[in-house]
Order: structure tokens, then C-alpha cells, then sequence
């Protein structure tokens, strides 16, 4: 029941985080905020690490997994999300990086040589279908299909962490997170958006989204997969639920966006619960 628990608060801190960046990213640079929130995200994660440092196995070939991951993840996906929050909103845009569980799946099917299911399918159909719906509302279809490729290429960064998981996991993240932020950083350097971002929504933006990822690794040692997964998965709905109420002007959302989330969402927990029982 603990575990379960901190699956659902990390669901709701992340869904928070895509309220907080929908209004932060409003009249900031993305990459420039995404670099800012990274930096934040990296040292907080260090500093729940700490403790593990002592008891953790370093292996290159994980490592260079995990830097890898965090190249993919966190630089290039993470500034495609951020990118695509202010032009189709944060509910659409974080219902179409949920695809990331669809692609850890057919990723783990065709590389790992894992089985598909029933449950699989089925969540499949699911997401295609709530996907479509957002594509009848009156938005920017292109980019709403890049905020996909963003899920593609998170469930990319999923294997890889899979594959590079070290003993402790907050180290894992640190690894991750931090490479991540160098990369960026590297990038934002050489196309002169080197800054940091002084906006509070997006300082907030990286508190909640370190605290979500905090919760889910602790759900994970608490927990089987087959309950940390969907759980935690529910955060584009909640994004979307606070976002009709709260900025619905901002994000320009109506009940189908509702609609949409809900069926897109639920897709991505038959999938997580089909691939990872």
C-alpha cells in the first residue's frame, strides 16, 4: 500500500510540474528553461543520492548506458516536450509523452524479445484512439505529433536505464539527469542561450518534477512494477484535470481535451500493466 502511495504523489507532483511549466514557458526561452530546470533537478537528485554513494558498483559499459540515457531523455526529448507545452498546452503534450510506456513495450518486444499480450494490445488501441481525438481539436497537429516523437523517444531512454541500472537508482537518476544537463548546457552554449532562468513557475516546475521522480523510485523499491508503473502513469490526466479548471483559458481546453487524456491515459496503464506483470 506504501508503494502505491508514493506511485500516486509522484503522478500528482508531475502532473503539477506540467501546470507550472505551461505558465512558466509562456514568455521564456525553452531551452534555456529546460537547461535551468536540469540543473536544478540534477543537484537535488544528487543530494538524495548521497547515502548510496559508499555501497554502489560503478560499471562502465551501465554508465555509458546510463549517459546515453540521459543524452536521449534528458536533453533532447525533455526540450521536445518543453517545446511543445506552450503551442499545444501541457495536457496534450504531456498525454502524448505518456506514449513512452507504448514504446518501452514494442521497444522490449522487438529488442529484448519480451511478449506481447492481450493487455498490451488492447492499451495500444486505447492510445491510438485518445491520440486521434486530440488531433480533431483545433491545434497545431504537427507539433502535437512531435510531443509523440518526444514519447519515442523517452520509451528509447526507458531500455537504456533498464539496461544501465546500477544498485542504487537515485545514483542511476544522477547519472541520467546530470549528463543530460551537460549536454544541453554544451548546446545552449554554443547557440548563445547559456542562462539561467529567473522565473518562479519554473524553478517550481523542476522542484516537482525531482520530488515526482524521488517518489517513483521509492515506490519501485516498495512496490512490483506492475502497480508503481500505471499509477504513476496517471500524471497527464491530472495535468489536464488541474489545467480545464485552473488555466483553461491558457491551455484552451475543453471537455474532449478531457476526453482525450482520460482515454489516452487509460490506454497507457493497460499497456504498463500488460508489460510489466
Amino acid at each position: 500500500m506504501e508503494g502505491l502511495l508514493y506511485a500516486f504523489a509522484a503522478s500528482i507532483f508531475w502532473g503539477i510540474n506540467g501546470i507550472l511549466l505551461r505558465v512558466g514557458l509562456e514568455r521564456e526561452d525553452v531551452l534555456s528553461s529546460t537547461m535551468t530546470v536540469m540543473l536544478t533537478g540534477s543537484f537535488l537528485t544528487f543530494l538524495v543520492s548521497l547515502n548510496d554513494l559508499s555501497t554502489t558498483s560503478f560499471h562502465p559499459d551501465k554508465v555509458i548506458f546510463l549517459i546515453a540515457a540521459g543524452f536521449i531523455s534528458y536533453f533532447i526529448a525533455r526540450a521536445v516536450i518543453y517545446r511543445s507545452i506552450p503551442i499545444v498546452g501541457s495536457s496534450r503534450a504531456y498525454s502524448a509523452s505518456s506514449t513512452r510506456i507504448l514504446f518501452s513495450a514494442m521497444l522490449g518486444v522487438l529488442i529484448l524479445k519480451e511478449e506481447m499480450n492481450l493487455l498490451v494490445l488492447s492499451g495500444t488501441l486505447l492510445m491510438v484512439s485518445g491520440l486521434y481525438i486530440f488531433t480533431t481539436e483545433e491545434i497545431n497537429v504537427r507539433e502535437f505529433g512531435i510531443s509523440v516523437a518526444g514519447g519515442f523517444l523517452f520509451g528509447i531512454s526507458t531500455l537504456l536505464i533498464k539496461l544501465g541500472m546500477l544498485e542504487s537508482v537515485f545514483i542511476s537518476l544522477t547519472i541520467a539527469t546530470f549528463s543530460g544537463f551537460i549536454f544541453l548546457a554544451f548546446f545552449c552554449i554554443l547557440t548563445g542561450r547559456f542562462r539561467l532562468v529567473k522565473n518562479r513557475h519554473i524553478f517550481f516546475s523542476s522542484i516537482t518534477l525531482t520530488s515526482g521522480n524521488v517518489l517513483f523510485y521509492y515506490s519501485l523499491k516498495m512496490s512490483p512494477l506492475v502497480i508503481a508503473i500505471p499509477v504513476s502513469n496517471l500524471y497527464p490526466l491530472i495535468t489536464a484535470f488541474i489545467g480545464y479548471f485552473a488555466i483553461r483559458d491558457l491551455e484552451k481546453s475543453g471537455l474532449k481535451t478531457l476526453i482525450a487524456s482520460l482515454v489516452t491515459v487509460s490506454g497507457s496503464v493497460l499497456v504498463s500493466v500488460g508489460y510489466f506483470q
